[in-house]
This record gives structure tokens, C-alpha cells and sequence, in this order.
């Protein structure tokens, strides 16, 4: 969503100069593109009138532009301090709250800014994409209605509701609104992607895969690398040729989607995998790969090249062939000798815990997504009254923090500090009997070794894990455990708790879907 215009600025001016006139100048600087110069006459504006809002305002869109958003926010509050009434600055505060995920703030931003401005369609879009990422979808739906009653029906307004149409769980409804974008611009990058997400999420992959790649044009991802050689979707016959696979997205889609360069081996292609460097030795253990690099290393020479979230297209993949051979990841038996040793104090099932994702700031899609998918270390406490059980943090990040102060009566150990790549966090998790984790990179990586992994999973869960199931025919070895609605993560812990309980009644072993054996006891005591 662009910023409203108010930016600019030219050569360093006089103070004698009216500020309306140097505003002026900052502006057109701004839209020149020379953030510095209008930040510079902006500065020199308050210099002289501490108390120009629309100054603050333009400075603050500068520092948001940055990469400065706390200093951004700032100059935004001082401006509507100032000038309660400036629209523009609540209109740049909600955005930049929006990028940082601080999106109850954001929404208090358009809220006013629509209540000023009732025949905004642009601010009432906002407010509903805001309500959407916070997982009100019948709220953002109102939002949306209002928008329609304004402007009429747009392709993009028919996106935007298929997006909480679909989060609200009314699929046929989302499926509808996204042909209607189409209907309205066949050409709506937005629209053919968000169809393919709800194409694939109702199991619909060959239409949902070739949508897919319109995930190029919606502006939502950026290729790492400027790729030289054809990309091949499946057109063109592998024997004897190189093909380069790249990942292109989270450490997740890499440990999901790897699988088929064992399919691309087999059709005869010498594969050369480029990931990032947490990944790398992971990566080597991988069947079907002559080579792994990283983003670091010169590209090398290859006929063809493919981004890995495009190999279901390329092979052809329907929900019945979904390639399974788990598993396709495997841990240094070196390192898991060494983790066994270090937790060997551990008593009964030792189980690991994932609470919160990862997100990337400054990307609210990302930011909103992580804040939907997690919870907090305390939310697990009701998982510390299953006796028999000691867990085990795999939780990085800032959120880690919180294996501090576990819930009271939890063993938790924390290694995470020792938990340097992922071939680091295999050996840890080889030696687990089960991993409980919200929508993250350990859930994919539990599943790639066949290990027992449970996944908490949000109601607008993502399409990988499609609707009313509760297995994966991703991962032989995942259970899910779904929200009821959207929010209430109460119900899922207790079902998780259950689960656990009632394999202490029944003694019930975990079973390593990669032995088909059971790992120690395996049992809850």
C-alpha cells in the first residue's frame, strides 16, 4: 500500500525562507528520490518552527523509508501531538506500525483516519487488511462492505476478500471472489497467487501449482539471484544435463520442497542445490545431490535452473503423488552420539517444544503471519501436568528467552545456544521421542528425519497442510492439531495434553517412522 504523497526537498535553503515554501522543496526532493536532502530541509524546518507538523510528518516518511521505523513513529506521534486532525501522519503511523507486526496500534491509526475521513475507500481497504492480519476476517469483511458501497466491486477489492473469506474458513466464497478479481483483471498478480494458495490448500495442485508462479509478479518475493540459465518446469527432458535448484523463501519451504531433487536425479539431471548457509550440511545428506552451496558461493555452471518451490509444477504433482520417501534428511551420527551423552540425565519421554515462528520485520504479510501461527511458552503450561514427560526447548530467536521462566512443574531444558545450523539441530532432535511445534522450519524438519512431530496449527492454516485432516501426506509421521476458530489456541493445547495423557494410560510408545522401531522406551512413564 503506498504512502500518501507528502515528501520532498531541495538544495540546503535560507532560513528567511517561508517553511510552506521549503516544505515544498522537500516534497519535490522526496519524490526526486533524495531522501537526505528532504530530510535535511525538514530538519531545517523544525529548527525554526518546532512545532510544524507536516514537517514531522515528510521527516518521518524519510526515516520509515530507512529502515528507521521506531525514529519514524516518533515524528508521526510528534506531528499528530501537534496536529491531531493531519491525516497523513496517521495514515504513515498505521503503516509503519503495520510493517512491524504492532498491528492493534496500526488498526487505532486507520481507524481514525476513516472516522475523519468516511468516503476513504483507501483507508477503509487498510482497516479491512488490517482487521484480515489480525485474524478478524468477519470484521475485515464489514470493512470491505463499506469499501463496496463506495466504489463498487474492484479486482482488487474481490482479492481482498477472498483473502478473509478464506481465513474466515468459507472457501467456496474465497474460490468465488478470486475468479471475480480475474473476471475483473485477468492480469491481477494478487489475485492468480492467492488462488493458487486456496487451490492448493483444497487439495487442487495441479491448478494451484501453475497459479503459483505468479508469485514472481505480485511484488511479495524477490529472486536472490539474477538467473541466467532457462528455468525448467518440467518441459524438457533431464538426462544428461545440470540442473541448478535454489531456494527462494523460508528455511521451511527449503526442508519441504528439497525432496524432489532425488525425483530430479532419477530423470537423469546431475543437481547442484543452493540453499542458505544454516542449511548447507544439513543438505548434504540429501539423496539425488552432486553438489550443495550456499548464496555466498559463486553460481556454478548449469544448463537449467529451478527455484524448489516450483518442482511440484515441474513433476506434476497431484495430492495422490506427493513424493514421501521418508525419510530424505538424516543427522550426523557423530553429533547424535554427542546429544545423546548431554541429555541422557533426561527422565522419561523426552519431548521438544516450538512455540513461536519468525517473521520478517519490515514485511507485514510475514510479521502478521508469525503473530497468527504463535504463542507464548506460557501458553504450553497445561503440557507440565502430564507426568512421565521432560521437555526440551528448540525454540531460537528472541522468543527463546521465554525457556527462562518455564510454567511451573516443566523440565525444560534449553541447548538452543548450542544450536549453531540445523545439521545441529537434527542430532538434537535424533535423540527426541516427539516434537510439539507451531507452523516452523522444526516441523519440516521433524517430518523430513520421520521423527513424531505435532503440529499446532492456526485456524487459517497454511495450504500446505490443506483442510480436515489431521495427518500430512507431506510427512507420514505428523499429527495436526487445529484451531476450532480463529485464535483459540485453549483448545488445541488441551487436545495436545490429551493426546499425551492418554498415551501415559495406554503406555503407548512413539513410533521413529524412520526405524519403524521405537527410540529408548519411547514411552511416557
Amino acid at each position: 500500500m503506498p504512502r500518501l504523497p507528502i515528501p520532498g526537498a531541495v538544495s540546503v535553503a535560507s532560513p528567511l525562507i517561508r517553511p510552506e515554501v521549503l516544505l515544498a522543496r522537500a516534497t519535490a526532493r522526496h519524490e526526486a528520490g533524495d531522501r537526505n536532502q528532504a530530510r535535511t530541509i525538514c530538519q531545517q524546518i523544525l529548527l525554526a518552527d518546532p512545532l510544524h507538523a507536516p514537517a514531522m510528518n515528510l521527516l518521518g516518511v524519510t526515516l520509515a523509508e530507512d529502515g528507521r521505523p521506531a525514529e519514524a513513529i516518533s515524528q508521526f506521534d510528534n506531528a499528530i501531538r501537534t496536529a491531531p486532525d493531519l491525516m497523513d501522519a496517521w495514515w504513515n503511523r498505521g503503516l509503519t506500525l503495520s510493517d512491524l507486526g504492532l498491528l492493534p496500534a496500526a488498526l487505532e491509526s486507520f481507524e481514525r483516519t476513516v472516522t475523519h475521513r468516511p468516503g476513504n475507500s483507501t483507508g477503509l481497504v487498510m482497516l479491512g487488511v488490517t482487521l484480515a492480519r489480525m485474524g478478524r476476517f468477519d470484521d475485515a469483511l464489514l470493512a470491505y462492505d463499506r469499501v463496496l458501497a463506495l466504489t463498487g466491486m474492484t479486482a482488487d477489492l474481490a482479492s481482498n476478500r477472498g483473502i478473509a473469506l478464506a481465513g474466515a474458513g468459507r472457501t467456496d466464497a474465497a474460490m468465488a471472489s478470486f475468479n471475480l478479481a480475474l473476471s475483473l483483471d485477468p492480469d491481477l498478480a494478487d489475485a492468480k497467487a492467492n488462488k493458487s494458495y486456496l487451490s492448493m490448500l483444497l487439495g487442487d495442485f495441479p491448478t494451484g501449482t501453475r497459479l503459483f508462479e505468479w508469485r514472481w509478479r505480485s511484488g511479495r518475493l524477490t529472486p536472490k539471484r539474477a538467473w541466467t540459465r532457462p528455468l525448467w518446469l518440467g518441459e524438457s527432458c533431464l538426462v544428461g544435463k545440470t540442473l541448478l535448484l535454489h531456494d527462494e523463501q523460508g528455511f521451511g519451504d527449503t526442508l519441504q520442497f528439497c525432496r524432489y531433487a532425488m525425483r530430479a536425479e532419477q530423470a537423469g539431471a546431475q543437481v547442484i542445490l543452493m540453499v542458505e548457509a544454516p542449511l548447507a550440511t544439513l543438505m548434504r545428506t540429501l539423496p539425488g545431490v552432486s553438489r550443495v552451496l550456499t548464496f555466498a558461493d559463486e553460481t556454478p555452471d548449469h544448463d537449467l535452473q529451478c527455484p524448489l518451490m516450483s518442482l511440484p509444477l515441474a513433476f506434476g504433482t497431484t495430492l495422490d503423488t506427493i513424493p514421501a520417501n521418508i525419510p530424505y534428511l538424516h543427522a550426523d551420527p557423530a553429533r547424535v552420539g554427542a546429544w545423546r551423552s548431554r541429555l541422557a540425565d533426561l527422565p522419561g519421554s523426552r519431548i521438544g517444544l516450538v512455540w513461536a515462528g519468525s517473521s520478517r520485520m519490515g514485511q507485514a504479510v510475514s510479521v502478521a503471519t508469525d503473530q497468527r501461527r504463535s504463542v507464548r511458552l506460557s501458553a504450553l503450561a497445561p503440557l507440565a501436568s502430564v507426568p512421565g514427560c521432560s521437555f526440551v526447548s528448540l525454540q531460537v530467536g528472541p522468543p527463546g528467552r521465554e525457556a527462562r521462566s518455564p510454567p511451573a512443574g516443566m523440565i525444560l531444558r534449553d541447548p538452543t545456544s548450542e544450536l549453531l545450523d540445523f545439521a545441529e539441530t537434527a542430532a538434537l532432535v535424533a535423540n527426541l521421542d516427539l516434537v510439539i511445534s507451531v507452523d516452523t522450519a522444526v516441523v519440516h524438519l521433524a517430518g523430513a528425519m520421520g521423527k513424531p512431530v505435532w503440529l499446532l496449527n492456526r485456524f487459517d492454516t497454511c495450504w500446505r497442510w490443506l483442510l480436515n485432516r489431521d495427518d500430512s501426506p507431506w510427512y507420514p509421521s505428523l499429527r495436526q492439531f487445529r484451531q476450532p476458530r480463529s485464535g483459540d489456541w485453549d483448545t488445541v493445547i488441551r487436545g495436545v495434553r490429551d493426546a499425551l495423557l492418554a498415551k501415559a494410560r495406554t503406555d503407548t510408545p512413539f513410533v521413529n517412522a524412520m526405524t519403524g522401531e521405537h527410540d529408548r522406551s519411547n514411552r511416557l512413564q
